[in-house]
């Protein structure tokens, strides 16, 4: 009996063992990344330069601030895309902390406080990061180009500074700046005094901070109260909500000032910021007077290229109807999140890890084709669009625009287009898309379980008007909403959703003004506007549990050299590494309708699809041990054509008033259609809840059942190609499966797939 105790509590500590986070190792950057966009636990929205192999800083996009500067080995990567693990993707420091601002207004115009800094982006030409942003007073703004650098040992800030435009409301002449006053450093300590001429400093703790103007104006140093409230992202982030720490504490400044002399538009203010530390107040008075910049010639580098690899896994899926050829992946992780055309044979992908590719003719023979690196560093990236020529990408926490403006091969101006939602520390924290409306907005989807109460936007589908700043939240209800696209002329917008809390299944979502998809953490409404509610807008398409796990990205058949289905939607999955066909129609404004298996076999979890110029479709995949998938290969890059051979298949599905009309793309065999006890349909639906996922419901409300529909009769075509199908007792906001089994061709072939399902949302009128 005390064995038996003991065993029991040792299966205990082993279970409780199981729930603790594991232990994982960090990953870090390559070292000759010049930059990474990262969520640092007290800056979500980061960008860390890598200003030389062990001097480092991170500069907060959102307050305009250097947070960090640090020696060592530079960022501590952690979450899923590096190492497989369920933990927030949240980076930090490796090294020591040399100095850095709190989140408080940096810059004052005129000596007015209610001046505000806008980040519009940064470029990388000559392989240094140059910050750029807007500071704007009473309606005008100074344009501001911040180089940052290292040299001799310090940080250095070089700052290009623009006049404001004249203003066109009162037709008045240029605008002037009477003075800019800019805090350079806001450190724990007292203020130095070297006599030094553009010389301040702040004795810490253990040495001496060292600021050095070059440049028109002066710096003081002085003692000040500084208050300021900082978020904090939390392991917990996706429940618990973020924190916010206040504080407030006596330190020392070092401010940058002008002379108050007004400078025209014509006349830019140019000056440099120099910081350096020192160990005692002897050495920090020579360094500063000893202090020169070097001329050193900045390097421009060379795009990365790497040829198709001949070593690479190749498809073995034998598929009567469609070839799945394997595209040579050189030595890259090519875990695709997004893809595009940049021309008809240069493929643009996405990846996972935060790199864009670029596939040199990913048309043409796989032993011909060229993988070009265009950018690294990115914010995990879910979405990838060509738009005038330039690569639209869907980070974690921005809608980036990214240019090659000396044309080298490789991206070197990274614009912000929009950042106006939240998202927490979560590792499922994403933002997905974007896609194109009909009026040319950009559209994307945010993630909603893994948001909280008080972030906004999650949840929600998002519209971003050209040349706008400001994201338009249009639906909500959004859990995990993997795929997003176009569908038809008008380019309605559909995004598909993975089954889990609130969910049932995985779902296709006709996404409109004002709808509500299910997921309760959609803000901006209240919490209390989601309390009990029992209704939510119906998905045009239910998809199987058994076929579908983990919806994933869709792409329209719009090439009729792919085959019978022009017109129609692929939809791929994740989990079983399949992708399914689907079949739409409208009864009173309302979508619905039918979804098959398609194709199976892929060499990783199906994530991103795009037709080709060439009628191919090109499949991109991956999988990590938090992205599970039913497939050998952590990365693919596999390109399906239409071998010729049309299949006999149920091509489209039509509902009617007391039944199906279901259109062949062989004739059938009259006698095999006409045969009731050929056919097998049966009804039923999801339920909405909170509990992850949900079985099968018959019309009576059993749980783990289905309702028989009854068949009272069959009819066929002329021509064979079409089948009436006349059911009884069936009933609307049900899935109904329709199996034939025993439906022959013609010339006596079997259904490629005997079974479809449909999403019965509307019955119409006789």
């Amino acid at each position: 009996m005390r064995i038996f105790f003991l065993l029991l509590f040792a299966l205990a500590i082993g279970l409780n063992a199981a729930k603790k986070k594991p232990n994982l190792p960090p990953v870090q950057d390559p070292s000759d990344q010049l930059f990474r966009m990262a969520p640092m636990t007290k800056s979500s929205r980061s960008l860390v330069v890598n200003l030389s192999n062990d001097l480092h800083l991170a500069y907060d996009t959102q307050n305009m601030r250097t947070h960090s500067v640090w020696r060592g080995k530079g960022l501590d990567l952690y979450g899923p895309c590096y190492h497989g693990g369920k933990r927030p993707f949240i980076c930090q420091t490796n090294g020591d902390r040399l100095w850095g601002n709190p989140p408080v207004n940096l810059w004052m115009l005129d000596g007015d406080t209610s001046t505000r800094a806008h980040y519009t982006g940064f470029s990388t030409l000559n392989n240094r990061i140059c910050l750029l942003y807007d500071l704007s007073k009473a309606g005008r703004r100074t344009k501001v180009r911040q180089t940052l650098f290292s040299a001799n040992d310090a940080v250095v800030r070089s700052y290009l500074l623009r006049s404001p435009s004249p203003s066109r409301s009162n037709n008045s002449m240029p605008g002037f700046i009477g003075g800019i006053s800019h805090k350079a450093h806001i450190e724990m300590g007292e203020p130095v005094e070297l006599n030094i001429p553009n010389v301040a400093a702040i004795q810490r703790a253990k040495d001496i901070l060292v600021c050095i103007l070059k440049g028109k104006g002066n710096l003081q140093s002085k003692l000040d109260v500084i208050k300021y409230s900082e978020e904090q992202f939390t392991e917990e982030g996706s429940t618990a909500g973020n924190k916010f720490v206040k504080s407030e504490s006596k330190m020392a400044q070092i401010i940058y000032s002008t002379l108050s002399l007004p400078h025209s538009i014509n006349k830019p203010l140019q000056f440099e910021l120099i910081t350096l530390s020192a160990p005692d107040k002897a050495t920090a008075i020579r360094m500063a007077r000893n202090w020169k910049q070097p001329q050193t010639a900045t390097k421009s580098t060379q795009p990365h290229v790497q040829p198709a690899n001949p070593k690479a896994r190749r498809s073995f899926v034998l598929d009567p109807h469609y070839r799945i050829e394997a595209l040579a992946l050189p030595e890259i992780n090519l875990f695709a999140t997004g893809m595009d055309w940049l021309s008809k044979d240069q493929l643009a992908i996405c990846t996972y890890t935060g790199e864009v590719w670029i596939v040199e003719n990913a048309t043409g023979p796989v032993k011909e084709m060229k993988y070009r690196r265009f950018a690294r560093g990115m914010n995990e990236p879910m979405g990838l669009l060509v738009k005038d020529g330039k690569i639209h990408l869907g980070n974690k926490a921005e809608l980036t625009r990214l240019t090659d403006t000396d044309n080298d091969g490789q991206a070197d101006l990274f614009e912000r287009v929009c950042n106006d939602w939240d998202y927490t520390g979560s590792y499922n924290s994403f933002s997905y898309g974007p896609v194109l409306d009909l009026k040319g907005n950009f559209v994307l989807t945010n993630a909603g379980h893994a948001g909280h109460w008080g972030a906004r936007h999650m949840g929600w589908a998002l519209r971003i008007a050209p040349e706008s700043d400001k994201a338009v939240p249009f639906s909500s209800g959004f859990r995990e909403p993997n795929g997003i696209g176009t569908y038809g002329p008008n380019r309605d917008i559909f995004v598909a959703d993975n089954q889990g809390a609130w969910i049932g299944a995985c779902k296709l979502n006709h996404v409109q003004q004002g709808g509500f998809y299910g997921h309760p953490t959609s803000r901006p409404a209240s919490k209390a506007e989601y309390s009990g509610r029992e209704t939510l807008d119906p998905p045009a398409i239910w998809f199987p549990y058994k076929w579908v796990r983990s919806a994933s990205g869709m792409i329209e058949i719009t090439d009729e050299r792919f085959g019978p289905f022009k017109g129609q939607l692929l939809v791929g999955d994740f989990q079983n590494a399949v992708i399914t066909r689907v079949q739409m129609e409208k009864i009173d404004g309302q979508w619905q309708g039918a979804v098959w298996p398609f194709l199976k076999g892929f060499q990783s979890g199906v994530n991103r699809m795009v037709m080709g110029t060439d009628g191919s479709l090109y499949v991109g995949g991956g999988k990590v041990k938090a992205w599970a998938a039913n497939a050998p290969a952590f990365h693919s890059l596999e390109r399906v054509s239409f071998k010729g051979k049309v299949p006999f298949e149920v091509s489209s599905v039509k509902a009617l008033a007391d039944g199906f009309e279901l259109s062949f793309t062989k004739p059938v065999d009259k006698e095999s259609a006409k045969a009731i006890d050929g056919f097998d349909v049966w009804q039923y639906k999801y339920k909405f809840h909170k509990t992850y996922g949900s079985p099968e419901f018959d019309h009576e409300g059993k749980k783990d059942s289905f309702t028989v529909i009854d068949l009272k009769g069959t009819s066929v075509s002329k021509d064979g190609l079409k089948v009436t199908l006349r059911l009884d007792n069936w009933k609307t906001g049900y899935v109904t499966a329709v199996r034939g089994l025993d439906i022959r061709s013609k010339s006596g072939a079997k259904l490629w797939h005997d079974t479809f399902y449909y999403t019965l949302n509307r019955i119409p009128k006789k």
